[in-house]
């Protein structure tokens, strides 16, 4: 059998290896011309940049017509980002007319497969030598459930690919959620960790706080000193900053929710798009809190976003906007542009917001359908003015409301030290802990 590396050069001619490889192999016994090629990963596909992706689209590339093989026999997991690697393979292999085909996948394996691939572009088969039979026009037997069942039971399967990915977005707040209870629990020496989460989540209501905001600044935060009644005992609350472009409200009472939309609302309409998203800055990135006109495809990707390959995480490096041609702008890899090109957008026009720290707090970034789309000097003038007057708000925000929030998440927990401790003499405490005071 004859290899070829990711980049096409040919190597090792006539030598078969037992050991799994991600690089592509033509396959004997495929229709002629070596129709066929197989790619074998082992352990599991975590990621939308992994290397049989890109060995499968070199195939299409350079093999125009070959059917591309790829055995999951030793792939023990996929993870969300896999499935969306292997959709974005999968639907550039079909676009260069070559088919893609799963082959030898273990029961867990396949049964997630058959939850995601809906629309035919993959074909599942249970082995190699019957996708192998499949790409000479002889296969029998394939498993084309989830391509060809009624409407009924396609419906129920878009159904859960829509509750995957409504799981997969709570699932990444979940551990710091879940450190930020067990930080409390031991911190208050609190009778359970589920007594910890109900006072979170009590704070989180009453202020008005996203929980897992209340929980990042829970960890992000100096602790309160002990036996102390107050977290933060010299702290002066400020006023808010007006919000000119939500005259109907105060301030000081309005929920950060309707301040990103409004303010990403008010971005599209000056540029005149209806496609925009809104990010904010956490400790490992960008975060996406406000969406409007794009797909689910582009949301899970860009939910969270760090250094590099996109022009937002480009803008809050810079602290300046930044106007991208999502076709030809190097500032995207790969798999961000296509998922970027799919939503119809051709220029990206990403706007830092910064608060009075001078620090940026986030962006927004209005997605235009005509290349090169420029904006006028008004145009900029406005998006600038309300990328500041919501940077300070957020800013404000952040060193108020949030912090109100942690003070109550402190009083709370004592509260219930207090309420749970066992009444006997004190005998003094371990340092850094919060005694009850009975």
């Amino acid at each position: 059998m004859r290899e070829i590396d990711a980049t096409g050069g040919n190597d090792d001619r006539g030598v078969r290896r037992n050991a799994p490889d991600e690089r592509p192999h033509p396959v004997p016994g495929s229709a002629s011309g070596g129709a066929a090629w197989l790619l074998r990963p082992e352990g599991g596909l975590d990621r939308p940049d992994h290397p049989v992706f890109m060995g499968a689209r070199q195939v299409g590339r350079e093999r125009l017509g070959a059917a591309v093989i790829v055995d999951l026999s030793r792939v023990r997991e996929i993870t969300a980002e896999g499935v969306r690697g292997l959709l974005r393979c999968a639907r550039s292999l079909s676009e260069a007319g070559a088919p893609l085909l799963l082959a030898g996948a273990a029961d867990e394996v396949a049964r997630l497969l058959r939850t995601v691939l809906v629309d035919g572009t993959i074909r599942m088969y249970a082995t190699v030598e019957s996708a192998v039979a499949a790409c000479g026009g002889t296969a029998a037997g394939a498993d084309t459930s989830a391509r060809d069942g009624d409407r009924t039971a396609v419906s129920e399967v878009i159904r859960l690919r829509r509750e995957t990915v409504d799981l997969r977005a709570k699932l990444r707040s979940h551990p710091l959620i879940a450190q930020a209870q067990g930080v409390l629990w031991e911190r208050y020496r609190l009778p359970t960790e589920q007594t910890a989460f109900t006072l979170l989540k009590r704070s989180s209501q009453t202020h008005n706080v996203k929980l897992r905001t209340l929980a990042a600044a829970l960890l992000r935060m100096e602790r309160p000193a002990p036996g102390s009644p107050l977290w933060f005992p010299e702290r002066t609350r400020g006023e808010a900053p007006a919000l000119p472009f939500l005259p109907d409200v105060r301030p000081g009472e309005v929920h950060r929710s309707t301040v990103v939309k409004r303010v990403l609302n008010r971005a599209m309409e000056v540029v005149g798009s209806d496609m925009g998203d809104l990010q904010l800055a956490d400790p490992a990135g960008l975060r996406m809190e406000q969406h409007h006109g794009l797909d689910r495809e582009f949301i899970d990707f860009f939910s969270h976003v760090d250094e590099g390959e996109t022009a937002c995480a480009l803008a809050a490096a810079r602290a300046r906007p930044v106007v991208s041609d999502i076709s030809t702008d190097r500032v995207f890899s790969d798999t961000a542009r296509e998922v970027i090109l799919a939503t119809g957008s051709r220029t990206a026009h990403s706007i830092p917001m910064t608060g009075a720290s001078r620090e940026v707090v986030g962006v927004f970034s209005v997605h235009v359908p005509k290349a090169r789309h420029s904006l006028t000097d008004a145009e900029t003038a406005i998006l600038l003015d309300l990328a500041t007057r919501a940077g300070l708000w957020l800013e404000w925000h952040e060193s108020t409301v949030v912090l109100d929030a942690l003070e109550d998440l402190h009083r709370r927990a004592l509260a219930a030290a207090r309420d749970t401790a066992p009444r006997r003499p004190s005998l003094g405490s371990p340092p850094g802990g919060y005694p009850s005071e009975s």
